[in-house]
């Protein structure tokens, strides 16, 4: 049973985040900056209608987790690699000039040296949950800045494993720096770079065939777990040689996009990850103090302030100096200007270990809470100004007759084949001898394995499913061709497409003429029987037959 006060927190929760979220999104704010509210309102400092944070952020920082497995389910390899050098230079770059500024600024306010690194360190990251689901909700995420900011995010979670170390190391020598930190520095970033390989070389050999034999067993739930049980076990073995969580779950999401099942798998982990991502900025939302004195408040607020002013000038300057455009470098600044989640950690540790003054580092944590709050709006505002610029910009060279540079945003006008069996197969290779890009989605293990060898585009999902179809890209497709040839899978299938896009073609075969008929009453654009294919093929044979004996005659006579 679950205890009665759990279950008013969850109630609670859920009605600030049905009240929150909707006026949110009325003003044009976004869900997220919502659900900070939402937070905010009924946490500890607020109403106190919920005070139990730790045990609930637990549970929500799964959200972040399967943010970035979903994500690395859309960045396999061979994109990963396009990202290029200048991109992993400005992320590296970024992470230690800004950690050096910010502890330099804190070691002239009179502190430590251990506690202005241990704080450079943690305001040096960005917010990976927020930024990635603000860029998601622009539909930015696959355009070049897009993938960018992505970059510099993962980057930046592979820095979480040296800093822990170093809190380890500073909280071992009584919070002071010595020369016994790099050896085991080099230590960490070995064991995390071995893990990496490891990793990656499992999951290329056994990756497949165990998802193979899941999908055989033809069970959606078996096939969930099988999806849960990558994710969280990549994860928790990426934490324990010193790596991030979340930076296992996008390992786990890279190796499952080289697969024929990254749809499938995309569809089953979305409940999951909406549930708990919001579970997630909720609680991000409770650690703002609404309290605050009036000489508090401004404080905090002239230091977010601070921070998402000088972070974004920094990471602007810095892509400047990796040639990136002036316009793709002010979106980068404005996207990673606040601190992120992994601050919370690695100040509640340091303050704990005695690092951190505690009176510094409450304050310290207020001010990425608040960062983080502000960031949708931050972001909202920035890329509209940045926009305007651009645009004036744009329209100046347009009159000078200049090109003007193209928009990031790549149109993929596919077909999404349903089925590769026979007809399938057909309709795949007539596509290609005409230069039309489609995409294959097939439920039988052989079938599937048939085409990958083949070199086709075919993965394993269920297209009767939304989910399914929205990651296979049915929004950008030209058109979908329903293959299967069974008619109540095709009509669960074509209410699934309608109800993604109202207006998309459908193409189907049938057996026969009664299924035709129910179909072209669901609004299918067309349908092709499969007695009437034979039958007209059969007569046009005899006919053809009944031509050449006439001719024949005639030549005879």
């Amino acid at each position: 049973m679950v205890e009665s006060h759990n279950f008013v927190d969850i109630l609670i929760f859920l009605l600030a985040t049905v009240v929150a979220v909707p006026l949110s999104q009325r003003l044009r704010l976004g869900p997220v900056l919502g659900y900070l509210i939402a937070g905010g309102v009924v946490g500890p400092h607020g109403f106190s209608l919920i005070s139990e944070i730790e045990s609930i952020h637990v549970l929500a920082e799964l959200g972040v987790v399967f943010l970035l497995f979903t994500i690395g389910l859309e960045m396999p390899l061979d994109r990963l690699k396009r990202i290029g050098l200048p991109v992993v230079g400005l992320g590296v770059s970024q992470i230690v000039v800004t950690a050096l500024a910010v502890s330099s600024i804190v070691i002239l306010a009179g502190y430590p040296l251990a506690a202005a690194v241990m704080i450079g360190g943690a305001l040096a990251m960005s917010s990976t949950a927020i930024v990635l689901q603000v860029l998601n909700e622009r539909s930015q995420l696959r355009t070049r800045y897009g993938q960018m900011a992505l970059a510099v995010l993962l980057l930046q979670d592979l820095a979480v494993g040296p800093f822990l170390v170093l809190l380890e190391v500073l909280e071992n020598d009584g919070g002071v720096l010595t020369a016994a930190v790099w050896p085991m520095l080099g230590m960490a970033v070995l064991k995390a770079a071995g893990a990496i390989v490891v990793i990656y070389i499992i999951g290329r050999l056994l990756l497949r065939p165990l998802l193979r034999l899941v999908c055989e067993a033809r069970s959606s739930e078996v096939f969930a777990a099988s999806t849960l049980l990558v994710a969280l076990g990549t994860s928790w073995v990426t934490e324990q040689v010193g790596l991030s969580m979340v930076f296992g779950a996008f390992l786990a999401g890279m190796l499952i996009a080289e697969t024929e099942y990254r749809h499938q798998v995309q569809a089953d982990i979305e409940p999951f990850r909406g549930i708990l991502l919001s579970l997630f900025f909720t609680t991000v939302g409770m650690r703002f103090d609404l309290s605050l004195t009036v000489d508090s408040l401004l404080l905090v607020a002239g230091l977010t302030i601070a921070l998402l002013v000088g972070k974004s000038a920094l990471i602007m300057g810095l892509s400047r100096l990796f040639r990136f455009s002036i316009w793709r470098s002010m979106r980068l600044g404005g996207v990673l200007s606040q601190a992120g989640e992994f601050a919370f950690v690695l100040l509640g540790a340091a303050i704990l270990a005695g690092v951190i003054p505690a009176e510094l580092g409450h304050l310290v944590i207020l001010v990425v809470a608040a960062s983080m709050a502000a960031t949708p709006l931050y972001i909202t505002l920035g890329s509209g100004w940045v926009t305007f610029l651009e645009s004036r910009e744009t329209a100046r060279y347009a009159r000078l007759g200049n090109r003007t540079e193209q928009g990031e945003h790549e149109y993929r006008s596919h077909v999404l084949i349903i089925g590769f069996g026979e007809v399938g197969r057909l309709v795949a290779r007539m596509l290609k001898a005409y230069g039309t890009s489609y995409l294959i989605l097939e439920m039988s293990p052989r079938r599937i394995s048939e085409g990958l060898a083949l070199g086709e585009p075919v993965f394993y999902g269920d297209a009767s499913l939304v989910s399914v179809l929205k990651a296979a890209g049915v929004e950008q497709s030209r058109a979908v061709v329903v293959a299967t040839g069974d008619s109540s899978a095709t009509l669960r299938i074509v209410d699934s497409v309608r109800s993604s896009r109202a207006a998309l073609p459908i193409f189907a075969r049938v057996r026969d003429e009664s299924s035709a008929t129910a179909l072209r009453k669901s609004g299918i654009t067309d349908v092709v029987p499969e007695t009437m294919e034979v039958g007209l093929r059969l007569a046009s044979a005899v006919l053809h037959d009944d031509r050449k004996e006439e001719d024949t005659r005639d030549w005879v006579t």
